[in-house]
């Protein structure tokens, strides 16, 4: 029984994992289309002052 719940754990945990890697991956990309759709340069999104810009929306 214990070999069964410590596989579907380790199972559960690789495909979270997984899950959470694609949505950064997403996100990495849909922010980078946003700014080329903007009309700047994409590599923009990476910049420090890009999301200073954001977070300060909600401070």
């Amino acid at each position: 029984m214990l070999k069964t719940d410590s596989h579907h754990a380790r199972r559960v945990l690789k495909h979270v994992l997984i899950v959470l890697i694609v949505a950064f991956i997403a996100l990495l990309i849909g922010g980078m289309a946003g700014m080329a759709l903007g009309g700047q340069n994409p590599l923009r999104f990476f910049d420090p002052a890009t999301w200073q810009h954001v977070f300060s929306f909600w401070q």
